[in-house]
């Protein structure tokens, strides 16, 4: 990455990221490398995408959904400095950035693609709205204590009626997130699959579904109850019964720099979700 410059991105609310993000860029200025800094206060698209060739995040996890949301069209890599609590898909921690970056500038990294997802959501035959999801997405009852009905087609096929507090429509990345709390298989990221995991489903199917990357997966809001549409975390839309959302993979990728060995992924899994003996 020799012309390369340098998107810097923190989150705002995150007290010491701003003055990593000037440690940083100052960092990068000794060894005449521009550096472009911004926050998620802006708009990140003008000023850290179309001019950068990598966009280095300082947050947590939630810093990077939204990075690699907005950073897919453009083909933008990532390097994520973890600031957060869990840090599954951050790069390097703020002891160790320095030597991850002096990696990166000389070309000694390797690059990780993982697939998204696109929701379509419909009422009365008119798109309300789109986004894209790194991690999942999920059609759920929202605020209302009652279950909703959600009806799911498979390529136009019928798979189930969903009768739970909700689904969730994941990739593999979104697998170790919220699909695995609600009792989803773990994936390896590599892989380029659709995941369905029903949350607290009632006298219906319980068991997760793992579909191929191609499918396209409809589920209609049914029963006369209202449901939420969130993606990545973030609510996209209130549903009314008869409304319907499409989901399939999109094609776009999240593109990781990374300099860990390719194995990675296992050692972080074991790290982040195995109880530590306190013993």
């Amino acid at each position: 990455m020799s012309e390369a410059v340098i998107g810097i991105l923190y989150n705002h609310r995150i007290i010491q990221a701003h003055s990593l993000a000037e440690e940083i860029a100052a960092w990068m200025e000794q060894r005449r490398r521009q550096a472009l800094i911004c926050t998620t206060e802006d708009a990140p698209t003008a000023l850290c995408l179309r001019e950068t060739d990598l966009l280095v995040t300082l947050g947590g996890d939630g810093s990077i959904l939204r990075a690699a949301r907005i950073a897919a069209p453009y083909g933008t890599l990532l390097l994520g400095i973890n600031l957060g609590r869990v840090g599954f898909l951050t790069e390097a921690e703020p002891g160790t950035w320095r030597e991850v970056l002096s990696r990166m500038l000389v070309g000694d990294y390797w690059v990780e693609e993982r697939m998204m997802l696109r929701a379509v959501t419909w009422r009365d035959g008119r798109v309300m709205g789109q986004g894209e999801a790194l991690n999942d997405v999920v059609v759920g009852r929202g605020a209302q204590a009652r279950v909703v009905h959600l009806r799911t087609e498979v390529d136009g096929g019928y798979l189930a009626t969903y009768v739970a507090d909700g689904l969730i429509v994941a990739t593999p990345t979104g697998s170790t997130a919220y699909a695995l709390a609600a009792g989803g298989p773990i994936l390896p990221p590599q892989l380029r699959n659709i995941l369905l995991v029903p949350i607290a489903p009632h006298l219906s199917m319980e068991r997760p579904v793992v579909l191929a990357e191609g499918v396209t997966v409809h589920i209609t809001v049914t029963g006369g109850r209202p449901a939420v549409l969130t993606v990545d975390g973030e609510v996209q839309a209130e549903l009314e019964s008869g409304d319907e959302v499409v989901v399939e993979a999109s094609p776009h990728v999240a593109r990781f720099a990374r300099v860990r060995e390719r194995t990675y992924f296992y050692k972080t899994l074991v790290a982040r979700l195995v109880p530590r003996d306190e013993g």
